[in-house]
């Protein structure tokens, strides 16, 4: 098993594992309000809510809750938010007890695509998609916000399936900097129907921006006691995969060495590759002599015979004999293979032939000549 089997191997297997701490987490938590008092029930329940800010072409909306039920606070115009308007005291008061902030942005101003990328990238997609934005959109990387989420192999286990989504800064900025004056930073932003089945949400901020969602992780360390001694508890699990995962570590660095000469081989068949097609490209730019000769076998009249031919890619030169050498430069000129046809030396008579002797040179037109 290669090293690309080894990481999707130990990618499904942290997949399954953290969508079964996720299922009991919830069972867990279910089940220990249902032992507390309700005051305490109400109180605890309210904790994890999100401040939701649902911004549409007119206004922005603010409500406390989660993606599938929120309490409406008020509502502002973007021109409102974007000016000199706030939110009321009693809503910013309950705003700051969020354990985090959502901006959700209409689907019209973002461009989702799908993209098809190489399993090697899987893990290190947001360099890619950073490095070659102005490949898959529109616009490059200083000019948006973007997010993504793996969607399945594409076709072949050799590749994935990734849905990209892109906002740009000239929108988003202005919303993030009105937000700001109200002492709002979202720790995520995305779009209301991006969220799949779990709920989760492709966020547009970039890791550097992570400063809002440090801020909610503080919150909910001053006053989320309880969930934090259930995840401790969940965390069990986890340990009892440590040698497996350990094991798995041990046989991925043993192919480390492996890994480093077929990424070493790749470089250099990349090379070879663009050497060929370097190549491929002169010779299609390269005229053939038996076009070059039958063109003039059709252009030069009967009374015309050549002594020699030399071609050098670029340009021809004929000597020979005619009886009007003359007339040769524009016969040759009317050709789409020759240009700037010229005598490279005075036309002389041959009395033994009564004939002209001529020395004519042409550049050949690269643009006409096809192999």
């Amino acid at each position: 098993m290669n090293m690309r089997g080894y990481g999707a191997q130990l990618g499904a297997r942290l997949r399954t594992l953290l969508a079964q701490a996720s299922d009991f987490a919830i069972w867990w938590w279910d089940e220990l309000l249902g032992l507390m008092p309700e005051r305490w029930q109400r109180h605890l329940r309210h904790l994890g809510n999100s401040l939701i800010i649902e911004v549409d072409e007119q206004q922005a909306a603010f409500s406390l809750g989660n993606l599938a039920q929120a309490e409406a606070l008020e509502s502002l115009s973007l021109e409102a938010l974007c000016g000199d308007g706030g939110l009321r005291e009693a809503s910013l008061a309950r705003a700051a007890k969020a354990a985090q902030i959502i901006l959700l942005l209409p689907a019209q101003h973002a461009l989702r695509k799908t993209v098809g990328l190489p399993l090697a990238t899987e893990g290190k997609v947001d360099n890619v998609l950073r490095f070659e934005m102005d490949r898959y959109t529109p616009f490059n990387n200083e000019q948006v916000y973007f997010g993504h989420r793996q969607l399945r192999h594409a076709g072949s286990r050799e590749r994935i399936e990734i849905e990209l989504t892109v906002v740009q800064r000239d929108y988003l900025d202005p919303l993030l900097a009105a937000l700001g004056r109200l002492g709002l930073a979202p720790d995520v932003v995305s779009l209301r129907d991006s969220a799949d089945s779990a709920g989760n949400l492709v966020n547009l901020l970039p890791a550097s921006r992570g400063l809002a969602g440090r801020q909610g992780w503080r919150k909910r360390l001053r006053v989320v006691w309880v969930p934090l001694l259930v995840l401790g508890l969940l965390a069990w699990p986890f340990f009892q995969q440590d040698r497996e995962l350990q094991a798995l570590q041990a046989e991925v660095l043993q192919l480390k060495d492996q890994v480093d000469q077929a990424r070493g081989l790749g470089s250099t068949l990349e090379e070879l590759q663009t050497g060929r097609d370097f190549l491929l490209r002169q010779q299609a730019l390269a005229p053939q002599p038996l076009l070059l000769l039958d063109e003039l076998t059709a252009l030069l009249p009967d009374s015309t015979w050549l002594t020699r031919f030399e071609d050098d890619g670029s340009s021809v030169r004929l000597d020979g004999e005619s009886a009007e050498a003359s007339s040769l430069i524009s016969l040759l000129e009317s050709s789409p293979l020759l240009e700037n046809v010229r005598f490279a030396s005075p036309v002389t008579a041959n009395p033994g032939t009564a004939r002209e002797r001529f020395s004519l040179v042409a550049d050949v037109s690269r643009s006409e000549v096809q192999p």
